[in-house]
């Protein structure tokens, strides 16, 4: 048991004579892992579910098969995150601070169309999820620009609903 003792001794003693370069080490590598940590950017995520009275935008016919009911919601999916839509988002929403001519219009709307994602949740329910994390944005911005986008989408889509059912009734 005196050797065990002896042992533990020694390996604490030189332990004790190398503490200032334990220390140090450990103070490099907390100093590396909060710069990789500060270096991560925020990223600001907003959602929103959104029911979709499909009757009324895709007219059921007799015979409709589950195939094509799945064809007409991608449609739907489509036509939220299309150019026109995705453009008028940019113009509504502080990513317009971003645009100085047609060439950052596009970039910003290829960056958008990858942070959005539209998925369908149910038959008619639809979840839009946005995610914002622009390098030049404080992180209050970058919140407030995920939700914005998000409400974009839907007041876009609901739009162009309103103005599809005013061509079909002759208003």
């Amino acid at each position: 048991m005196d050797g065990l003792y002896e042992q533990f001794r020694i390996a604490l003693h030189s332990v004790w004579k190398r503490r200032w370069l334990a220390l140090a080490v450990a103070w490099g590598l907390c100093l590396a892992g909060w710069l990789a940590i500060a270096l991560i950017p925020n990223s600001y995520e907003a959602k929103a579910r959104v029911s979709v009275e499909t009757p009324d935008l895709l007219p059921r016919t007799i015979g409709t098969d589950p195939a094509q009911r799945k064809n007409d919601l991608a449609r739907i999916k489509q036509t939220l995150t299309s150019t026109e839509n995705l453009e008028k988002v940019v113009r509504r929403t502080d990513l317009n601070l971003q645009v100085a001519n047609e060439r950052d219009l596009a970039a910003q709307v290829a960056a958008l169309r990858l942070a959005i994602k539209v998925t369908a949740q149910q038959d008619d329910i639809f979840e839009i999820t946005a995610t914002s994390s622009v390098a030049g944005f404080s992180n209050a911005q970058n919140a407030r620009t995920a939700a914005a986008v998000v409400q974009a989408l839907i007041d876009a889509f609901v739009e162009a609903n309103l103005a599809g059912d005013r061509a079909q009734t002759g208003q």
